[in-house]
């Protein structure tokens, strides 16, 4: 007998016939978590093996997408609902009024990249006024963060912490900014931003850097195991740590392949953990 009670997730992104990022990456992660998930793609990620395996965007219509959502929606019972490229406009548009409709957990990994003409500066606008309020937890990275804030590159923890609260004004109600492997040092730092009833907290969440490797698919995976977490049972501090501490392993287990780029192995925490990787969690400003 089906079990009514097993978590469900949608993820809406795009396919990544590499592996190791999109939708593949979604749902594998999704699984270690015992839940149940499904798909709406919005795009196809292909590689040509004669020109140094450079990738190609092709974008689905929005109708098409559309209708994949519309039906999933009334497939299943969400308990959160994940996106990750929604190349189009009339995508993101349609996204967002779905949410507005369900009330449903939202996890946003903005990611920014426009179909056709469009700039990333189109949906930057589109997200802060439709997406961005929506969201239960954002998770941008660096780039997104001063993108979406309309700030110089972030260089710094206390950068960090400013997007965050700029990206918080606009209605998210928590901010992870990922700094990952990109800010200089032995570790992976990503700053989150949580509302809770005392007010705001933030925390620097720390772990060691797995590897200098170029890796596919660690933000995909870092925001479909929130929603993951989010979806069985967990608060949002624990969800994002669970997910930080799983993409790190992921990202120590990488696997080699003919791209250049490793795919990140998601069942790395469970079949083959990392010794000594571990995640650190610290409240911003306690070594002052």
């Amino acid at each position: 007998m089906t079990d009514p009670t097993t978590p469900r997730v949608l993820t809406i992104a795009g396919s990544d016939v590499s592996g190791g990022a999109g939708i593949e990456a979604d749902l594998k992660m999704i699984n270690e978590y015992g839940a149940f998930g499904t798909a709406v793609v919005t795009c196809v990620v292909t590689f040509d093996p004669d020109d140094s395996f450079g990738h190609a965007i092709s974008f689905l219509d929005t109708d098409l997408i559309v209708q994949q959502l519309e039906s999933t929606l009334a497939i299943h019972d969400f308990s959160v609902i994940k996106s990750g490229m929604l190349g189009s406009v009339d995508s993101a548009l349609a996204l967002a009024g779905r949410l507005r409709e369900n009330e449903l957990p939202y996890v946003f990994d903005p990611v920014l990249v426009c179909k056709g003409s469009g700039t990333m500066v189109d949906l930057k606008d589109l997200f802060v006024e439709n997406l961005v309020p929506l969201a239960t937890v954002i998770t941008p990275n660096l780039e997104e963060a001063a993108t979406l804030t309309d700030a110089d590159p972030i260089e710094s923890i206390d950068e960090m912490v400013t997007a965050a609260r700029a990206i918080k004004a606009m209605g998210a109600e928590h901010v992870v900014v990922k700094g990952g492997a990109r800010l200089a040092g032995p570790d992976a730092i990503d700053v989150l931003l949580e509302e809770t009833e005392s007010g705001e907290r933030i925390t620097v969440l720390t772990a060691p850097k797995a590897n200098e490797k170029l890796v596919n698919g660690a933000g995909c995976s870092f925001a479909s195991s929130i929603a993951a977490g989010l979806a069985t049972g967990l608060d949002v501090a624990e969800a994002v740590r669970s997910a930080k501490a799983r993409v790190a392993h992921g990202i120590a287990s990488s696997l080699v392949n003919a791209t250049g780029v490793d795919s990140l192995f998601h069942p790395a925490a469970r079949v083959q953990p990392q010794e000594g990787l571990f995640v650190t969690v610290e409240d911003y400003g306690a070594e002052d």
